[in-house]
């Protein structure tokens, strides 16, 4: 089979798109002989685990260190997924592991994400990898990834999202999360103000704990880059200066440092920090530019409450940045499950006109309906419907003036049906 039979046929396995647990992981990675990689990072959380493992990835390749990187879920194609020396593995080597747990696997029915983790982690044993960076797929406790004991616990953010399966308030949803630290363990934090159960769980596992805004940040100075302040694994303080991060929020690339600071990487910080370059992250607060009207886009996956907030943020920030900017436009695309009417509140203030779409996946909102949705808002006026997500993005592009932002957010399904019609980031002056 090609890779998209393979894909196709991976989705029909298991009776349940989603079902926790990590048992019939075990099994087959038993089967499969699979073996953790001498380090191995695993990043869970609600908003910036893409953004905090991108990082990470970026900078153990300026490094020279041999990395296996494992996200979801893709944009643009499924290769996106599993990543190594910072390249997408090719549909053969992927059809190849999917092969070998489909010889292994029996009667044990895999999810589309056991399978794909699965061939993630078969592949970075192939080719030998140094670092494992693994991101959660979904909560932390019971989620495949977790069947591999990570040298380095990373935990972004804790917001309400995916309710139904990791419970209703922020305490609950935190200890799903902190499913992933290990006793004794490194655990860095990367939420500024973590839930009362997070911090309390971490100490009754005795780990070494490093928070954010305590044991390490990144001061923004006046003149010259960031600066990155944080610990050793002996826990001397340690200072250097980064690349700016435009676009990247400071705690998250502040915990990928800190994270990979006290890893016991042999990299000596002080003399290789000032030659990083970090990049935008795809689909992250990414600012390009429309291919065939040269306007401005930021793109961002934003799907939940908190991270519509910290996109209205972004936007305020290049406000303020002295950067001449019009009326903002969105291009938006909801799942259906999601806390809609928070997400379009975070977004109120900020939005000048809305474009309103749907993508062709059973769980995104209708486009009639979202409009509804935003019909409650009292201040908000210039809303147009579309049936589908790029007629959105072209006609946001086409009425565009020069000074205006076209932002498209909403799920990771809205930015892949655009992010191939802009430019690279530095195909123009943004």
């Amino acid at each position: 089979m090609n890779l998209a039979q393979w894909l196709e046929f991976i989705g029909q396995v298991h009776p349940r798109e989603i079902e926790l647990g990590l048992v019939r992981s075990q099994r087959v990675a038993a089967r499969l002989g699979i073996k953790k990689a001498p380090l191995v990072i695993t990043v869970a959380g609600t908003n910036g685990k893409g953004t905090i493992v991108g990082v990470m990835e970026q900078c153990l390749r300026q490094f020279g260190i041999a990395t296996g990187c494992y996200t979801s879920p893709h944009i643009d194609i499924f290769n996106e997924r599993i990543r190594v020396l910072g390249k997408q593995a090719n549909d053969s080597v992927i059809c190849d592991a999917f092969a070998r747990i489909e010889a292994v696997r029996g009667d044990v029915t895999l999810s589309y994400f056991e399978f794909a983790t699965l061939a993630a982690l078969l592949i970075f044993q192939q080719q030998e990898v140094e670092v494992a960076l693994l991101e959660v797929g979904l909560g932390g406790r019971l989620d495949a990834v977790n069947i591999i004991d990570p040298d380095v616990s990373v935990i972004a953010t804790i917001g309400l999202d995916h309710q139904d399966w990791l419970g209703h308030d922020r305490d609950t949803i935190s200890l799903e999360k902190a499913g992933i630290l290990r006793a004794e363990g490194w655990f860095v934090c990367a939420d500024p103000d973590p839930p009362p159960a997070l911090p309390k769980q971490a100490e009754q596992l005795n780990c070494r704990s490093l928070y954010v805004g305590r044991q390490f940040f990144i001061q923004q100075q006046d003149h010259g880059s960031p600066c990155w302040h944080g610990k050793t694994r002996d826990g001397a303080d340690l200072a250097f200066s980064l690349p700016a991060v435009p676009g990247l929020l400071a705690d998250n690339v502040a915990a990928a440092v800190q994270a990979l600071v006290i890893s016991g990487l042999d990299v000596d910080w002080i003399s290789r920090a000032d030659a990083l370059r970090i990049d935008a992250i795809p689909g992250r607060q990414e600012l390009r530019r429309d291919r065939d009207s040269g306007c401005r886009v930021l793109l961002d996956v934003a799907h939940n409450p908190d991270a519509m907030a910290a996109l209205a943020s972004r936007v305020a920030e290049l406000r303020d940045s002295g950067q001449e900017l019009g009326k903002i436009r969105i291009v938006l695309a909801i799942m259906g499950d999601k806390d809609v009417d928070s997400m379009l509140d975070a977004l109120e203030s900020t939005i000048d006109f809305w474009y309103i779409a749907q993508v062709e996946e059973p769980r995104c909102m209708s486009s009639v309906e979202l409009e509804n949705r935003l019909q409650r808002l009292t201040s908000i006026k210039a809303v147009t419907r579309f049936e589908n997500v790029q007629e959105a993005y072209r006609s946001a592009c086409v009425e565009a003036d020069e000074e205006d932002l076209v932002v498209i957010a909403g799920s990771f399904f809205t930015v892949a049906a655009v992010r191939q019609h802009s430019l690279d980031t530095n195909s123009k002056k943004l």
